[in-house]
């Protein structure tokens, strides 16, 4: 997802899904959140918290991993 398509899973909470190397393809209920980092050397990098569907986890990914859920 570039950054206009995560603000739109941000606020429309629709079903999304991650493209993890090791595990394939995994469900998530939605983006919960955008994360804004910085490094040392004065750069920012852009991760996406994604929402398990038991609504009692999340995780930290790539938002370029991550895409809507067809419906």
């Amino acid at each position: 997802m570039n950054n206009e398509e995560l603000k739109e899973a941000l606020v429309s909470r629709r079903p999304v899904i991650v493209r993890a190397a090791m595990y394939g393809e995994i469900e998530y209920a939605f983006v919960s959140g955008i994360i804004y980092r910085a490094t040392p050397g004065g750069k920012v990098f852009v991760q996406a918290e994604v929402t398990d569907k038991c609504l009692h986890s999340v995780s930290i990914t790539d938002p370029k991993s991550i895409h809507f859920k067809e419906e």
